[in-house]
Formats: structure tokens, C-alpha cells, sequence
């Protein structure tokens, strides 16, 4: 494996080294991770843009150029991408409808590098072309899966459901891939913001693939399915910072932000504390005392704050912040107090739910003026930091 890896990373002696202009081939629907290999158009692979089969035919098989990744036909290409080689060049499967692919055969494409893309040098030629600056590797794309990661796949291709021939295909490449390949393979799973997420965090992949291949294992599995409803409740693996506003009805202990994993009795018989002030200290919730029965919107953002939520004055206060399920639950601010966890949690309304990835934030939350309605608003602004101890923790649940 590692000598098709600095095979594959040997400069095109055709390319010309001085330059940095490329024919561009726009991928929706996928993304590829240096070191990686992906058939496109295909099940699983990413459908083409503009352009991308013209570009392919006119570098050729062995040719290299950019693949940049396109959510949708409208709108721009994310500004990073990789530089691509054509390994193979086949025509359909007689069965395979090639309409709305983009394309009258398959490429089969091998992620070389990953470059920067100057988006204002894209040319809308018959062959597109790009400006890239080659950007230095990342090592996590090119590590090797943890055995864990291996049982999963193993316990999964053994299961006993009736797979397509492109899941063997799956089952079979990834045994011995690195973790690049792993997000380039199972990425038609996730959405096109997860999918754009691993590409920039690839530090990421790992977890994020476990959880994507357990979520599928329990839902093949019978004895499961009961598991199978809580793990979807409870737990995520997200890569994709929120940005999303939220409603609750206060209770008498106001509105918390928080997993009632952390809060509620440990299945595994671990010990929770039973005050509020060591919830606080240990990044547990975010709560605010307002009035029972009063209407609260909540915007969690992981982005700037817009010019109506950066008020001279308004009043805010920061708290500690530990996401260790990639979700959160906005409710009552008794079921963060009371200490108790409560079934009708798992059961709540979806938008009560928001996904979060998981680490340690700094979250300021900040008091917006009323509504015209007289609806309470605020906004919950996370910030990644390495350490929570560097960010003091409120002695007692603030009012706003």
C-alpha cells in the first residue's frame, strides 16, 4: 500500500512544474482524499459538473487535473480541492442509465494532493481551467484504520443482508486502505456538508466513519432495533459546525442547552454529580434563569454573530462546554436539574435536537432584544479551545 502511495505521488511528467493552472473537473455528490481512489460518474461517486467529462477526455488516462467539489449545479466550488490522476477509463455497465450523470463513461480518478483553489481564475470554456496553489499533505488522510475501525467493517460485511455488488466492492477495498480512502468511499452517506467537513478536518475521519458504520450495523440488526431508536435520539458523529435558531417554553428553572447523557445516571454505573455548580465546572450544560412559561428563541452558531446579536451592552456570559455525543438537546431547565434522565428525552420533538461536533467550546451566550411579540431571544456562540480550565465557569445559573 505504501509503495502505490509514492507511486501515485510522483509528479505527471507531463505537467509542467512552473505552472499552476489545471483543467478543472467539478464533482458533486463526493469528495476525494489525497491517496485515494474513486469511480466517477458511479454508485457511490460523485456526479459531474460543467465541463468535468470534457476536462477528463482531454487529459487522458495518466493525465492529472483539479477535481473541485460542488455541493450543487448554482453554486461555487469549495475553495479547496485536489489535484487528481486518471488511472482507468470504462464504459458503462450495459444496464446503468447514464442520464443526468454528466458523462458518457467512467473515470476512475486517484487524489495526488490537495491544492487551494483561486476561484476568480475559473474559466467557463468548453474545458474549464483552474488556478491551485499545491498545499502540503495531511498526514491523517494517509493513516491506516485502527483495528476497531477493521472489526467494524469486518462485523458489517458479515452480516447477514443481501449487499450490492458496490458494498462487496466496498467491503473489500477498505480492508487494507488508509483513512482517506474510508471517507472517499463511505462519503455518499453523509451529507454534502460532512462530506466537505472530513475533506477539511480530515483529524476527523475516524470517528466519524465509526459512527456511520455502527449506526448501519444496528439498524441491520433485529435485536437492536430498540438500541437502534435510542443511538439515533442520542447520538451523532458530525462534523459540521451548527448554525440554527431553536424554540422552547421555559420552566421554572428557565432553559438549559445540554445532553441528558451528561446530566442523567451513568449506564455504565459511573458516578454524576448532583449539584449544579459541578455541572458547570464540568462543561456539562449552558442554562439561563428566565420566567416559567416564557416563549425563548435560541440561535447556536459556530459562525460570527450578525449585526442585530452584537449589541453595545447586551448582556452575555461564557460557559464551559464539553460535547461528548455530536448532540445537544434545548429544553427545560429542570431537566438539567433535577439531575434525573427521563425517557421522553429520547422521544422529543427533532427540533429539539441540534448536532454538534463533539469537543471543548467556549459558549457565550448573549441576550437579544425582545421580539415584537415579546419573545425572549439569544444567541449561543461556540468557540473551539483546547483547554475548558482556561475559561471560568459561572458560580450559579445567570439571569439574561
Amino acid at each position: 500500500m505504501l509503495e502505490r502511495l509514492r507511486r501515485l505521488l510522483r509528479p505527471d511528467r507531463r505537467r509542467d512544474e512552473a505552472s499552476t493552472t489545471y483543467r478543472l473537473c467539478r464533482l458533486r455528490h463526493a469528495t476525494l482524499h489525497p491517496g485515494a481512489s474513486l469511480w466517477t460518474p458511479g454508485v457511490g461517486g460523485g456526479n459531474l459538473g460543467v465541463g468535468a467529462a470534457e476536462a477528463l477526455d482531454d487529459v487522458g488516462i495518466g493525465g492529472e487535473l483539479v477535481v473541485g467539489f460542488q455541493v450543487r449545479a448554482r453554486e461555487p466550488v469549495h475553495p479547496h480541492a485536489v489535484l487528481a490522476r486518471i488511472e482507468e477509463v470504462r464504459p458503462f455497465p450495459p444496464d446503468w442509465d447514464p442520464e443526468g450523470l454528466g458523462a458518457s463513461q467512467r473515470y476512475l480518478l486517484v487524489g495526488v494532493a490537495r491544492v487551494t483553489l483561486d476561484r476568480d481564475t475559473i474559466t467557463h470554456k468548453r474545458i474549464p481551467t483552474v488556478t491551485a496553489q499545491v498545499e502540503p499533505p495531511r498526514d491523517e488522510e494517509l493513516e491506516a484504520p485502527s483495528p476497531e475501525l477493521l472489526a467494524q467493517l469486518t462485523t458489517l460485511a458479515a452480516a447477514d443482508n443481501h449487499w450490492p455488488q458496490h458494498w462487496h466492492d466496498a467491503f473489500e477495498l477498505l480492508r487494507s486502505a488508509p483513512l482517506g480512502q474510508w471517507a472517499t468511499t463511505l462519503g455518499w452517506r453523509l451529507s454534502a456538508d460532512e462530506r466537505i467537513a472530513l475533506f477539511d478536518h480530515p483529524e476527523r475521519i475516524g470517528p466519524a466513519v465509526a459512527s456511520n458504520l455502527e449506526s448501519l450495523q444496528v439498524g441491520l440488526d433485529p435485536a437492536r432495533r430498540r438500541e437502534a431508536v435510542r443511538v439515533q435520539a442520542l447520538t451523532r458523529r458530525t462534523t459540521v459546525m451548527p448554525d440554527r435558531t431553536m424554540r422552547v417554553v421555559a420552566d421554572a428553572e428557565g432553559w438549559a442547552l445540554f445532553h441528558p447523557a451528561d446530566i442523567g445516571p451513568d449506564l455504565e454505573g459511573a458516578v454524576i454529580p448532583a449539584d449544579i455548580q459541578a455541572h458547570l465546572a464540568l462543561g456539562d450544560l449552558v442554562s439561563v434563569h428566565v420566567p416559567a412559561g416564557t416563549s425563548v428563541r435560541v440561535r447556536l452558531t459556530g459562525g460570527e454573530l450578525n449585526e442585530d446579536e452584537v449589541a453595545v451592552g447586551a448582556p452575555s456570559v461564557t460557559f464551559r462546554l464539553d460535547v461528548r455525543h455530536g448532540r445537544l438537546f434545548l429544553g427545560g431547565g429542570t431537566l438539567a436539574n433535577n439531575n434525573h434522565f427521563q425517557d421522553k428525552v429520547e422521544y422529543a420533538e427533532p427540533a429539539q435536537w441540534v448536532d454538534v461536533p463533539n469537543g471543548l467550546f467556549a459558549t457565550t451566550v448573549t441576550a437579544l432584544k425582545p421580539g415584537e411579540d415579546g419573545e425572549r431571544g439569544y444567541v449561543v456562540q461556540l468557540r473551539e479551545v483546547i483547554d475548558l480550565a482556561a475559561i471560568p465557569a459561572p458560580a450559579k445559573i445567570p439571569e439574561l
